[in-house]
């Protein structure tokens, strides 16, 4: 049987739910029937690791993860150079991640290889009415003109999906619902010592850790982790406060510690490979995102037991249960997320309770292997085993309204 032919953009490989996602799909599909291939901008922290571990890797030099005018003419040589990727790829089917590679991949795809059938995943709405109205609006557009020629979009969350479609983005277009997944049987290395690694951070042995494994950008928030931060250690003395990763604004918030001066213990220790011994070694887990679709970062506390007190912003409430595995915050509410890590930290009891919680929780819709085995029957669904695709397609797709076809589809949704 010959194999469908899948090759995946994605902007650029850096720690992320996105990269995560694509990388796990890279490794755990179905060898015998498909034959994957991966494109993706230069300078992300994974891109050694993928050149030592994947097969069929090309990297777009002129692809930018910045969306600026200045870039323009970058980008258009960037969707030239991912012609050439198709041209000698020949896929099947193009499936794009991340807003500035799901663009421009289309776009690519559609002047270089109409044959393919396309699909881009929505890690998350990749704009908010945070970064401006007029940019907002703009972006909003460029989805809607990109959606004519996409077969399928795919959606982590069902508020992403509802805030889609009322935007209008992918009218007439077939969604459907693939979550993010993480392995829920997590396995810490073998003598873990949580004093060790907590010394390694200079946190005392018995002092509590908050920790947010994100980055520094705009709408990671990482300023309000920092006043919220502040805000704890007003009235609690041994607490450590961890946020990971690196980005724009690492230096501000590093900054507005030490005028604060909790700079010993709001802790930012850069990228880590050590998430689930960060995890091991945390009593809450926070997220003050303003933007998130499905954090993989999140799943993966759920997966070490670990409370969480977040921001409610789309999908984390599809993850958190407020009240019950942790708290849900209004956005931009630092007073009351201070408040409520101060009452997780505060309380033994509450915090068994909600690990308890998590613990009959079914998270079997948020595992890996589901992950896979839905996208795997999406391809199915788009090039069959028996067939390939051929032939001339149009610039855009027609436009085909989906209707609920059975009592599982959900929100315009097919699970």
């Amino acid at each position: 049987m010959e194999k469908t032919k899948i090759l995946y953009f994605i902007t650029r490989l850096d720690q992320g739910g996105a990269q995560a996602s694509v990388l796990m799909t890279l490794k755990t599909l179905n060898k015998q029937q498909f034959e994957t291939y991966l494109a993706s901008g230069p300078g992300g922290r994974l891109d050694g690791k993928v050149k030592n571990d994947a097969k069929n890797v090309f990297f777009i030099s002129a692809l930018r993860h910045d969306i600026r005018p200045k870039y323009f003419f970058h980008d258009l040589w960037a969707v030239f150079q991912m012609g050439r990727v198709l041209r000698k790829v020949r896929p099947d089917i193009v499936h794009t991640n991340a807003p500035k590679a799901g663009v421009l991949g289309r776009i690519a795809a559609r002047i270089f290889w109409r044959k393919a059938k396309v699909v881009h995943t929505f890690h998350g709405l990749g704009f908010a009415k945070e970064q401006g109205e007029k940019r907002f609006k703009f972006f909003v557009a460029v989805e809607k003109f990109c959606s004519k020629f996409t077969d399928v979009l795919v959606f982590v969350s069902r508020k992403n999906a509802a805030e889609a479609k009322q935007l209008g983005i992918g009218k007439g277009v077939r969604t459907e619902l693939i979550r993010a997944g993480v392995n829920f049987n997590p396995i810490l290395p073998l003598k873990f010592d949580p004093a060790a690694k907590k010394a390694s951070l200079k946190i005392p042995a018995n002092a509590k850790v908050v920790l947010a494994l994100a980055n520094f950008k705009p709408l990671k928030n990482p300023i309000h982790f920092v006043l919220a931060a502040y805000k704890v250690l007003s009235q609690m003395k041994n607490v450590y406060f961890i946020f990971t990763g690196e980005g724009p604004l690492k230096v501000t918030a590093e900054n507005l510690a030490k005028n604060l001066s909790i700079e010993k213990q709001v802790i930012f220790p850069g990228w880590r490979n050590d998430a689930l011994e960060l995890l091991a070694i945390s009593d809450v887990f926070a997220s003050v995102s303003l933007r998130e679709g499905l954090p993989m970062s999140l799943l993966e506390a759920m997966s070490m037991r670990v409370p969480a007190v977040c921001y409610d912003v789309d999908g984390i409430s599809e993850v958190v249960t407020d009240n019950k595995t942790g708290f849900l915050v209004k956005p931009n509410d630092i007073n009351t997320f201070a408040d409520k890590l101060k009452v997780l930290l505060r309380h033994a009891a509450l915090r068994e309770r909600f690990e308890a919680a998590i613990d009959h929780r079914d998270f079997s819709e948020f595992t890996s292997s589901t992950m896979v085995k839905k996208q795997e029957r999406l391809y199915r669904s788009l090039v069959p085993p028996t067939k390939k695709n051929g032939g001339k397609r149009r610039f855009f797709r027609k436009r085909r309204n989906f209707k609920k076809s059975n009592p599982g589809v959900k929100n315009g949704l097919r699970n």
